[in-house]
């Protein structure tokens, strides 16, 4: 396999995070950037609001099959999502789970250790595609708490740091 066209690919629900998902994306394309370089990630974002176009799924699944990471901006509106449950089933059934990176934005994301399960009465941010085991994608982002506006630069940083950047 060559070189990847996407270092990462951002699913999120596009009601309430579709507004954060730029932020992430260009945030994770300046951070680290190298002057020479016109960014330091290539991100790949779905910016067409999931219109009703025959071609859009395909182009998702290229853009799915051509990226070295997975990051779910990971909310109640994004576990609701048909769209973001497709994609991160897609991306298991090509890939394994552990580039999967999740940034809580809003909502819980609860795992119980003894079941080795997520909790669902507590977990309103889990996709119910989202593989049902503790792995690489629990990173510290997820742990440090939810995400907003404000102050992003350091779970930016967190992000990119997973991403070996």
């Amino acid at each position: 396999m060559g070189v990847l066209a996407y270092d990462a690919f951002v699913s999120c629900g596009h009601d309430v995070d579709g507004r954060l998902a730029p932020a992430v994306q260009k945030g994770l394309q300046r951070l680290a950037k190298r002057w020479y370089r016109p960014r330091a990630l290539r991100v790949f974002r779905d910016e067409t609001g999931l219109s009703a176009n025959p071609h859009l799924w395909s182009s998702i699944q290229t853009a799915l099959d051509d990226s070295g990471w997975f990051i779910l901006l990971a909310s109640p509106d994004a576990a609701v999502s048909p769209w973001v449950n497709r994609e991160v089933e897609h991306w298991l059934g090509a890939k394994s789970a552990d580039p999967i990176l999740c940034v809580l934005t809003d909502g819980e994301w609860a795992w119980d250790a003894t079941r080795s399960d997520f909790e669902p009465d507590r977990s309103s941010a889990v996709p119910a595609r989202m593989p049902k085991r503790a792995g690489p994608f629990l990173t510290n982002a997820v742990d440090a708490g939810p995400m907003r506006f404000g102050a992003r630069s350091n779970r930016l940083a967190t992000v990119a740091a997973d991403l070996q950047l």
